[in-house]
């Protein structure tokens, strides 16, 4: 499961500037397309990676896609493949794919991604995944809401990280297949992609992502990068992106459980803001997801934020159900 792991150290990190868009973003944006062809001439070709990811959740059952590449995608350095999970309330059913020598095709012009006949695209404005492995098939679909964002951030030397918000929030739906059931899920949805230059296993982070009944989504993602803190928390509607820097919040961990093999916290306060937003809420855990081999993989967590928000002045009380990770602060 450590190829699994990698996507989730550079969810965040890139949320250390922001970038408003004011035109209107294309139908096909080229900001979640493929970009190792701009890099393919510079040193530390092998420290590259990229992908794509994508997660669908109510609060029963979840989905979540990762197609990546990892190293110099001209030789066989590299190492690109895809993991599909598809959760529910009683265990956790996965399907990787993943060595040097799997065909693949990556589109410079859109999202449009290929790795051994399972593709990751966007088509009249929405997104597709299909996967179909041995023991797991999945075909899933994605409508997106919010205006676009994206950064990319400096971490040290020659290392940075790109991070773009393809889809903040949306819904979407899915058809699986596994030892021999079918199950159609139908919930929120949300979609990042990811690249950059770095050495791997050198930051701590949380993140999160929370779709508030399909009119906004509160996103945050605040990374350590050795003794720096970097990120904050986003506001994401059809027409208006907000961001508080980490230096204007609060993160608070009130509460604690082991699972798995590790200590995660199941009851986070954040509060904190500026002019253009203010923030009061808590993250709570829901249901934790075991990611690998029984009690040995990797933990994954659906949590609930409840509380409050103040955008340009205005109070709105939100509660919703979204995917949070923590790794390391403490």
């Amino acid at each position: 499961m450590k190829f699994f792991s990698l996507f989730l150290i550079f969810m965040i990190v890139a949320s250390s500037i922001s970038l408003e868009r004011n035109e209107i973003v294309p139908l096909y944006d080229k900001n979640d397309a493929a970009h190792f062809k701009y890099y393919e001439n510079e040193s530390h070709l092998i420290n590259w990676y990229e992908w794509w990811y994508a997660n669908l959740k109510n609060n029963e059952e979840g989905v979540i896609a990762f197609f990546f590449t990892f190293g110099n995608l001209n030789t066989f350095s590299r190492l690109v493949g895809v993991f599909i999970s598809y959760l529910n309330e009683s265990e956790s059913i996965e399907a990787i794919i993943c060595h040097p020598f799997l065909p693949f095709h990556l589109d410079y012009e859109k999202c449009n991604v290929s790795i051994a006949g399972n593709r990751f695209y966007e088509e009249n404005g929405k997104f597709f995944i299909e996967f179909y492995g041995r023991n797991l098939k999945l075909r899933m679909e994605m409508e997106a809401y919010g205006k676009r964002y994206g950064s990319e951030a400096k971490i040290k030397d020659w290392q940075w990280a790109g991070w773009y918000v393809a889809a903040p929030y949306g819904v979407g739906k899915a058809w699986i297949e596994y030892k021999g059931k079918r199950k159609y899920v139908e919930g929120a949805a949300y979609h990042d992609h990811n690249w950059g230059f770095s050495k791997m296993h050198r930051f701590s982070w949380d993140w999160g992502e929370f779709n508030v009944a399909n009119r906004y989504a509160i996103i945050y993602g605040i990374a350590g990068i050795d003794d720096e803190m970097r990120g904050g928390v986003h506001f994401v509607n059809n027409s208006s992106h907000i961001f508080i820097p980490y230096d204007k919040i609060n993160v608070e961990y009130l509460e604690w459980r082991k699972i798995g093999w590790a200590e995660k916290p199941v009851k986070i306060h954040l509060y904190g803001g500026n002019k253009s937003l203010s923030i009061d809420f808590y993250v709570e855990l829901h249901r934790a997801y075991i990611l690998g081999y029984k009690n040995e993989g990797k933990p994954y967590l659906l949590g609930k934020a409840s509380g409050k928000i103040w955008v340009n002045g205005k109070e709105m009380d939100f509660e919703s159900i979204g995917f949070y990770e923590h790794h390391g602060f403490i």
